[in-house]
C-alpha cells in the first residue's frame, strides 16, 4: 500500500493539471464553446475594421448584449462575427451596425440599431450598405506623422521666407486691415452685455419652442391634413367643372342639331300664348258666371235623392241649330 501512494498522487496531479489547462483554454475561448451563447451569431460587413478586434463589446443603446468573436477579411470588406449573449434582443431585418469608439485610447465596439420588420436570425449578415466605420484618431495621427516626416524642410523654409518677403512688401495694406479687425473686436467686446442678453433670450425662446414641440408637431400634422383635404376638394371641383363643361358642349350640340325643329315649335307656342292672352277676359267672365250656376245647381241636388233641372230655351230653334249641325257632321 505504501508503494502505491506516490503513483496515485502523480495521477491526481496529472488530472488536476489537465483540468486546469482545460479551464484556462475554455475561458480564453468562451464565445466559441457550444451551448454557451453560440446560437445567436450574426455577421456584419464593414468597409474597414476601424480598430475592431475579437473580444470587443456588442452594444444596443449603450448596453452590452454580446461580444465580437472574430474579425476577418472577406474580399474588399471586413466581416465581424457577433455573438449575442442577451436573450431578450429583438433585431429586425433592417438592423444597422456601427463601429464606435468607447474610450479615449481608441477601444472599439459594435453598436447595433434595430430596425425593420421581421427577425434577423442567427447566421444572417448585415450588409455594408447598413454599416459604418469610425474615424480612427490613432491611425490618423500615425498618417499625420508619416506625412510630416516626408515634408522637405528646406523647401518649407524657403516658402516661409518668400511669404515673409511678400508680407513685408504689403505691410501698408495689412496694417489698416488689422486695425479694422481690432476695431471690430473692440465693438464686439463693448457690446458683450447686449450679446449675452440676446443669446439668453434666444435660449429662452428655444426652450419655449422645445417645450411646445408636441403642440407644434400636432399643429403641423393638422395643417398637413387640412391641406390634403383641400387638395382633395380641389380635385373634386376641377372634375365637376370639367363635367359641366362637357355637359354644356353636349347641350350646345343638341340645340344646334334641333334648332330647325325648336323654332317652329316655339313659334306655335307663342301663338297659343297670344290666343290665351286675347281670351283671358272671356275665360275669367265664364268662370265668374259659372259660380252662380254651380251654387244654384248645388242647392238643387241637395234637396233629396233626386233633383230637378231646368235649362232655359233648350227647345228654342236658335239653341238647337248648333247642336243639330254638330250631330250631322
Amino acid at each position: 500500500m505504501s508503494h502505491g501512494t506516490p503513483a496515485r498522487n502523480a495521477v491526481r496531479g496529472l488530472v488536476g493539471t489537465i483540468f486546469l489547462v482545460g479551464v484556462i483554454v475554455a475561458s480564453l475561448n468562451f464565445n466559441k464553446l457550444p451551448l454557451v451563447g453560440n446560437d445567436d451569431v450574426i455577421h456584419a460587413e464593414f468597409a474597414e475594421a476601424g480598430g475592431l478586434k475579437g473580444g470587443d463589446a456588442v452594444m444596443i443603446s449603450g448596453a452590452e448584449v454580446g461580444k465580437v468573436r472574430s474579425v476577418r477579411l472577406a474580399g474588399n470588406k471586413v466581416v465581424a462575427d457577433l455573438v449575442l449573449t442577451h436573450a431578450g434582443v429583438d433585431l429586425g431585418t433592417r438592423t444597422r451596425a456601427h463601429i464606435i469608439t468607447i474610450t479615449l485610447l481608441g477601444r472599439a465596439a459594435v453598436e447595433l440599431v434595430p430596425g425593420g420588420g421581421g427577425t434577423l436570425d442567427a447566421g444572417d449578415t448585415i450588409p455594408a450598405a447598413r454599416t459604418t466605420s469610425p474615424y480612427n484618431l490613432t491611425s490618423t495621427l500615425n498618417e499625420l506623422a508619416s506625412t510630416t516626416s516626408d515634408i522637405d524642410k528646406e523647401q518649407l523654409a524657403g516658402a516661409l521666407r518668400q511669404a515673409t518677403q511678400v508680407l513685408e512688401g504689403t505691410q501698408d495694406d495689412i496694417g489698416p486691415a488689422l486695425k479694422g479687425v481690432t476695431s471690430l473686436t473692440a465693438a464686439v467686446q463693448d457690446n458683450d452685455d447686449e450679446l449675452r442678453s440676446l443669446l439668453a433670450r434666444a435660449s429662452r425662446v428655444t426652450g419655449v419652442l422645445a417645450g411646445r414641440n408636441k403642440q407644434i408637431d400636432t399643429l403641423l400634422g393638422s395643417g398637413n391634413s387640412l391641406l390634403a383635404q383641400l387638395d382633395a376638394r380641389q380635385a373634386v371641383v376641377v372634375s365637376l367643372l370639367k363635367s359641366v363643361d362637357e355637359l354644356s358642349a353636349q347641350l350646345r350640340g343638341v340645340v344646334d342639331d334641333n334648332r330647325a325643329a325648336f323654332a317652329p315649335a316655339l313659334d306655335q307656342l307663342d301663338q297659343v300664348v297670344q290666343v290665351l292672352n286675347r281670351n283671358k277676359q272671356a275665360l275669367q267672365d265664364s268662370i265668374t258666371g259659372l259660380r252662380g250656376y254651380a251654387t244654384a245647381f248645388g242647392e238643387a241636388i241637395s234637396s233629396g235623392p233626386w233633383f230637378d233641372a231646368y235649362i232655359q230655351n233648350l227647345t228654342s230653334p236658335s239653341t238647337l241649330v248648333p247642336i243639330l249641325s254638330g250631330v250631322q257632321k
